[in-house]
């Protein structure tokens, strides 16, 4: 996204996405007794799921509120202290309070009454400082060691990231303080004009740049260098209303300041705006940037506690805290989980975690939603390629690897459905009344190249299979209501070599890419149509290779192919999915081979080897159901209803690595069920995905809010469906061998269980089951 010109900003207003608060109970009641009612029990899940094997996972992006500590005395001040591994807190009856990571609380019966503490870079070291001229040095059990002579009014301290020094702030001045000499190294008092600070950032010393300090008061910031001691720059009124908050962000070189109007602005260095966001409905109270999740966190006294992605410009979660204790300041470890942030009532830990992350920024417009997304499944040779169609009859071609668009084509008409052959760089879409678009997927913006109306209509013709009597019986084929393409290497070889070439010529020959149709190697487009009938038409010129009667003369509503096993499946008006066998290398290419009768309509359909995953749906009855039937047998693996969906489905697909299926579904959660039906993950969303294909590499790609979304889910399997992913892995990994470079480079960082999961850490490690299962309060 390009940044504004100087003094403009771009506004996210955003809204609620989440009924917090109790945001796990609206999704279902009967998860098992663990999932209950807040938020803190569905992290309590989380915990669980590493105790039992078959446990379901239960994962909330976002926000985890893990525990409350009532305080009958106000937090004054709060911070991490590494070297006793807790959070400590002062309170206004000057007691301090020590937070450990196994969650439990001790209080130092000590009065302390400075106005605030600060850790040094000397292990076992801390600051008492303030009020006024009060630098005191403590140890790690807060025992004084020494007092400092001469200091200043002191109101702020934070500790030099790249020193051992410690910087001050006070009335009309800023200190650098040595914590080893327990002296102020130096002293800033001219051009401060006796103002009184009330927020500070500090910036670490870059090439050619000094240490600064970033001072505020009211509507203004200087700009102090650190290491000569002067005034750099004074900016007045830089804001239309007072900050109340400041952090300088070293990952994205930047200030972030919180306003007394609701909103947080982000600085360049050259004070233009980055980005303002817009969406708490109260003063901003404090800021806090988590680098592990690249979230800046924010809390307000509009009881939230919101989190945005400021390097994408996104606005990604928002929790709803106590109304009647608005978090007044948020304390974290340095680049770790977990984070504090406390009220006048007490003090509360917090989780934040992003586990599903912005692949490809598409539109940005929830009014604009995503309705069908197809992603290429080839030999690890081809880069991986999705296919993403939106509401507004736009394809767009998108990288798996980079995260690339790639290109784009706008239809000018309504698109049905769209499909994407990787070997031949042909994108085919089909609009509403039944034509088909043939468009080179090399140019950007792809061009059409052939526009093909009434493929596979017309008259039965009287055949071997259809006598004249069946053919008197049998309706006209009507248009084509759904479509897919189907590819069968023969020689991958030769498909490869061809492959390349036209790559090399961006599309030059695209019109002639019928060469590339090897004797060997097949490549066809099968669509489904109105009047009972599938035909399979070539993919260079759309002519007819095969056409036979389906679904008793119903309309076709979807196919779905797996090249791998060589089997087509359609879904009709008749309530049947009807199972065809692919046979590349005959004149008839399609036969019948098993009908599932199903009663009721289905809305998506997947398969696996020999299993066929059923979506249905009954809004009246809120029934919202994935039934599993078993090809050969027709036997039926029903889940169980209180696992079941609580809102209409928006997609299902197959994820052969583990034998499993997933779902999603408007009630903004992602399952996934083994083979027989049994629910082993779900994860909360924080939008409804509109909808979902597996990339085949232990990820999920998401349409939601009109943008493309990859979901990594693998590691957070149970662990023999993540040693299935691994074993797989291991038994492909010969076959990188004979890729080139290039594609071993798009394809192996992504390939199975070597993940890309840049957001996950393990943020329980600290909080092992036994520990949460006892947990405790010591204060109390």
């Amino acid at each position: 996204m390009t940044e504004p010109t100087r003094h403009q900003s771009q506004k996210f207003h955003i809204y609620d996405k989440r009924q917090t608060g109790n945001k796990v109970d609206q999704l279902e009641g009967g998860y098992q007794e663990v999932i209950a009612v807040t938020i803190s029990k569905a992290f309590y899940l989380c915990l669980q799921v590493f105790a039992y094997e078959e446990d379901e996972h239960f994962l909330v992006h976002g926000f985890y509120h893990f525990k409350h500590f009532p305080c009958d005395s106000p937090v004054r001040f709060m911070i991490h202290s590494p070297a006793i591994h807790a959070f400590i807190s002062l309170h206004a009856d000057n007691k301090v309070s020590l937070f450990r990571p196994k969650c439990y609380r001790e209080t130092i019966w000590r009065r302390m009454p400075f106005l605030g503490l600060t850790p040094t870079k000397v292990l076992g070291w801390i600051i008492g400082w303030g009020p006024g001229p009060i630098f005191t040095l403590l140890d790690n059990e807060l025992r004084h060691l020494d007092t400092a002579d001469n200091a200043l009014d002191i109101r702020l301290c934070e500790a030099a990231e790249h020193s051992w020094e410690l910087v001050t702030v006070g009335f009309g001045n800023v200190c650098v303080w040595s914590v080893l000499l327990m002296r102020c190294r130096v002293k800033i008092q001219e051009g401060l004009q006796q103002r009184a600070f009330t927020h500070m950032a500090l910036a670490p010393p870059q090439k050619k740049r000094p240490h600064r300090a970033f001072v505020a008061c009211g509507m203004e910031v200087t700009v102090i260098n650190l290491d000569d001691g002067v005034v750099l720059d004074h900016q007045e009124e830089l804001c239309p209303s007072e900050i109340t908050a400041m952090l300088f962000c070293t990952q994205l070189d930047c200030l972030i300041t919180g306003f007394q109007d609701y909103a947080i602005t982000v600085w360049g260095l050259d004070w233009v705006p980055r980005v303002t966001f817009f969406g708490h409905d109260g003063v901003v109270n404090s800021l806090y940037y988590c680098s592990k999740t690249n979230l800046l966190v924010s809390c307000s006294a509009d009881c939230t506690i919101r989190s945005w992605d400021v390097k994408k410009n996104l606005a990604i979660d928002c929790f709803h805290t106590d109304q009647n204790n608005p978090p007044l300041c948020l304390v974290g470890k340095k680049n770790e989980h977990p984070f504090f942030s406390f009220s006048d009532k007490g003090v509360d830990l917090w989780f934040v975690t992003a586990w599903y992350t912005l692949h490809t920024k598409i539109k940005g417009d929830e009014d604009i939603a995503l309705k069908q997304i197809v992603v290429s499944h080839l030999p690890p040779c081809y880069p991986t390629r999705v296919t993403c169609v939106s509401e507004d009859d736009h394809i767009y071609l998108v990288s798996a690897g980079t995260e690339e668009m790639l290109t784009s084509f706008k239809a000018g008409k309504t698109v049905l459905c769209a499909a994407y052959c990787l070997q031949k760089e042909l994108l085919f879409v089909l609009t509403q009344g039944g034509t088909l678009l043939q468009v080179n997927s090399l140019a950007n913006p792809a061009t059409l190249i052939q526009e093909w109306e009434g493929r596979g209509r017309g008259p039965w013709p009287i055949s071997d299979t259809l006598s004249k009597k069946d053919v008197q019986n049998l309706p006209e084929p009507g248009p084509a209501c759904c479509m897919v393409t189907y590819s069968y290497l023969g020689d991958p070889k030769k498909a490869l070599e061809k492959w390349k070439s036209l790559k090399n010529g961006r599309g030059s020959s695209q019109r002639d890419s019928k060469h590339i149709d090897h004797f060997k190697n097949k490549f066809w487009v099968i669509i489904g149509q109105s009047g009972g009938c599938v035909s399979v038409l070539a993919m260079d010129d759309g002519t007819l290779l095969y056409r036979t009667p389906a679904h008793k003369g119903k309309d076709v509503t979807a196919v779905k192919v797996y090249s791998k096993y060589n089997y087509l499946l359609s879904s009709g008006e008749d309530f049947t999915v009807v199972v065809w066998r692919i046979h590349p290398d005959a004149a008839t290419c399609l036969s019948h081979w098993q009908t599932v009768i199903c009663y009721e309509p289905q809305v998506y359909l997947a398969a696996l080897e020999l299993q066929v995953a059923l979506a249905f749906q009954e809004p009246n009855s809120k029934s919202y159901s994935l039934q599993l039937y078993h090809v050969e047998n027709l036997k039926r693996a029903e889940c169980q209803q209180k696992n079941a969906h609580i809102d209409s489905l928006t997609g299902v697909c197959a994820i052969p690595e583990i034998k499993a299926f997933a779902s999603c579904s408007l009630d903004k959660t992602v399952r996934i069920w083994n083979e027989k039906n049994k629910l082993i993950w779900v994860q909360q969303l924080v939008a409804a995905p509109q909808c979902m294909e597996y990339s085949g590499n232990g990820e999920l790609f998401l349409g939601m809010n009109g943008d493309l979304y990859r979901l990594e889910f693998a590691q957070f399997l149970p662990k023999k469906y993540q040693r299935m992913v691994q074993l797989l892995a291991a038994y492909y990994l010969p076959e990188f061998k004979n890729c080139t470079q290039e594609s071993f480079i798009i394809t192996m960082p992504d390939f199975f269980f070597q993940l890309r999961c840049y957001y996950f850490e393990n943020v329980l490690s600290e909080l092992p089951t036994s520990e949460v299962e006892k947990t405790r309060d010591k204060a109390e």
